[in-house]
């Protein structure tokens, strides 16, 4: 290692001795245009290109060549979109990782590539592919120090650096960290919000996945949490990253839309319902693998304190107003009485959560409610004007 590296990577490593954060290089966006796409096999018919409900079934309709991305990159999506599509990647001339589907303009978590393909089943892809680095790796000096960077974050969260403080002060709220120490506050590199966020009312608890591969670390997960919200901000469009909470295959639970945990604060986690509902998704693809047992009694942690601060239960119905969308299971107006935790899919027309945890959410919703009756029941719920309809924020 060269000498100005190598007092660059002692800095490194003593900068997070001398704190109580654990390092967080900062994000890094980019895009590229995905280009012609060929046909592979099977096209479309008119109708099912114009139907974002049957996307993403039948047959692979079209293909992309192998792209290589301008810099190195954890994640990719293609702006903007919200159908199915699947995507793989690799290092230049490696071997290729699973196909892994994305959808509801959520991106996929690949840890370090250079080269990316894409392809979709029932309607022809274009736009631009959207590149979010969290790992510092876009320059060289970066890559050299990307594993003392990793070793220094798994040993804070060993260590337990990453729990919100302010939990110990409250036994019934599980332990959750800040949107400072995953890094959307960070001056380069952050994911501050657009706009101060909106409030609306909690009458029920989505469950989400992030169609990301499954095999990342613990160290991995902070920078998977801010590259999502960089791509929700900067590919899809919207405020901050959709959803009010995440948990990663550990267990660790993470905030998610700024404006406050105990409040509630529209997202934009279930189309026609994001002003009525709360949601926290699972880092990782559950269409076959079912999330892990930690993940699951945090979702449970999790949704039995979040409810019971807004005065509900988790067993019986609840009745919300559609404000209506094109990925909206119902239209504007509509009122529908539904389960109080609910798979995102019951709302709009996506395989989100997967079936894997879809299968989950019953037995889930009995242990959300015993853990609720356990603590002695709801808070007194707040008083709120609910919306209905109209245009909700993104």
């Amino acid at each position: 290692m060269v000498p100005a590296l190598a007092c660059l990577a002692l800095a490194w490593v003593a900068a997070p001795a001398l704190s109580s954060q654990p390092y967080l290089p900062g994000a890094v966006d980019f895009e590229q245009s995905l280009g012609p796409v060929r046909a592979a096999g099977a096209l479309p018919n008119a109708r099912l290109v114009r139907s974002s409900r049957r996307a993403g079934r039948g047959p692979i309709s079209y293909r992309s060549p192998v792209l290589a991305a301008p810099k190195r990159f954890d994640l990719v999506g293609l702006a903007g979109e919200m159908r199915p599509l699947e995507l793989r990647a690799r290092d230049s001339g490696g071997a290729w990782s699973e196909w892994v589907e994305a959808a509801d303009g959520s991106p996929v978590y690949f840890g370090g590539a250079d080269e990316v393909e894409l392809r979709t089943r029932g309607w022809r892809p274009s736009g631009r592919l959207h590149y979010v680095n969290v790992s510092g790796t876009t320059s060289a000096a970066g890559g050299l120090l990307t594993g003392v960077r990793e070793a220094i974050n798994s040993a804070f969260i060993s260590a337990g650096s990453l729990v919100d403080p302010i939990a110990e002060a409250a036994p019934t709220r599980p332990e959750i960290v800040t949107r400072s120490e995953w890094g959307a506050n960070l001056t380069r590199g952050g994911c501050p919000p657009r706009e101060r966020p909106s409030y609306g009312v909690v009458k029920a608890g989505v469950i989400h996945h992030t169609v990301t591969a499954n095999d990342y670390s613990e160290a991995e997960a902070p920078g998977i949490v801010l590259g999502i919200c960089r791509y929700h901000r900067n590919a899809n469009g919207w405020n901050d990253i959709g959803y009010q909470a995440l948990v990663d295959r550990f267990g660790n639970l993470y905030a998610g839309r700024a404006g406050g945990i105990r409040k509630a604060v529209i997202g934009a986690q279930a189309q026609g319902f994001n002003a009525q509902s709360t949601a926290i998704s699972s880092i990782g693809t559950h269409t076959k693998e079912s999330p892990t047992a930690a993940a699951q009694a945090s979702i449970v942690d999790y949704l039995a304190w979040k409810l019971s601060v807004h005065g509900l239960t988790a067993t019986g119905k609840t009745t919300m107003t559609s404000a209506g969308g094109d990925l909206s299971r119902y239209p504007a107006g509509r009122r529908v009485r539904l389960n109080k935790v609910i798979g995102h899919g019951t709302l709009g027309y996506t395989a989100c959560p997967g079936e894997a945890l879809e299968r989950l959410i019953v037995g889930l919703r009995r242990k959300i409610q015993a853990r609720i009756e356990a603590s002695g029941g709801p808070d007194d719920p707040p008083i709120t004007t609910p919306p209905g309809g109209g245009v909700e924020p993104r």
